[in-house]
């Protein structure tokens, strides 16, 4: 299947449904700085992050299921959580979403399965917003370097040479 091309998706906006019953598809370029909701964990807000968003159709006991696969390639620089500095996280993502309209109950024993999440389905769903999501879900809960050292002063020898509070509290109770 062949793919609009667009520079930058983060003006793209589809309808959910139709772009996946018409197997639809979309790729192009979104500036990690257009990526708000991620500007807390990022050293750095260069760069840009490849994506591809096509519609897909499934057909299983005479129902038709509509999803999206949504790949995203890219590299980001998270804010180490023990040093400060940059850590390099390479970004992938291959997500199979199923969408669910409006008034209809999500399918509980195919969310059981790893094979794809399920999302509500939108007449407007922003492409960016839905890649801004999925790579919040993709992050590690805390960035880090396997190997550095906290900064001076947070729990490091400084901090150990001055006596704890409950310590000096203790004295004070001796007394």
């Amino acid at each position: 299947m062949s793919c609009r091309e667009e520079l930058d998706l983060a003006g793209a906006v589809i309808d959910s449904l139709k772009f996946a019953a018409d197997e639809d598809c979309v790729a192009g370029k979104l500036a990690i700085s257009r990526l708000t909701r991620l500007a807390d964990v990022l050293a750095r807000r260069d760069g840009e992050l490849e994506c591809r968003l096509a519609g897909y159709r499934i057909e299983k006991e005479g129902e038709t299921r509509l999803g999206l696969q949504l790949n995203v390639r890219g590299r980001l620089g998270l804010r180490c959580q023990r040093c400060l500095g940059e850590v390099e996280f390479d970004c992938v993502i291959d997500n199979r979403l199923l969408l669910v309209p409006p008034g209809v109950d999500w399918p509980e024993e195919e969310l059981e399965s790893d094979d794809f999440d399920a999302i509500p389905a939108s007449r407007e769903l922003s492409v960016m917003s839905l890649v801004e999501e999925e790579v919040l879900l993709t992050l590690p809960l805390v960035p880090r370097h396997a190997d550095c050292q906290s900064p001076i002063g947070i729990g490091g020898a400084e901090m150990e040479s001055e006596p704890s509070p409950f310590a000096v509290l203790a004295g004070l109770k001796k007394h």
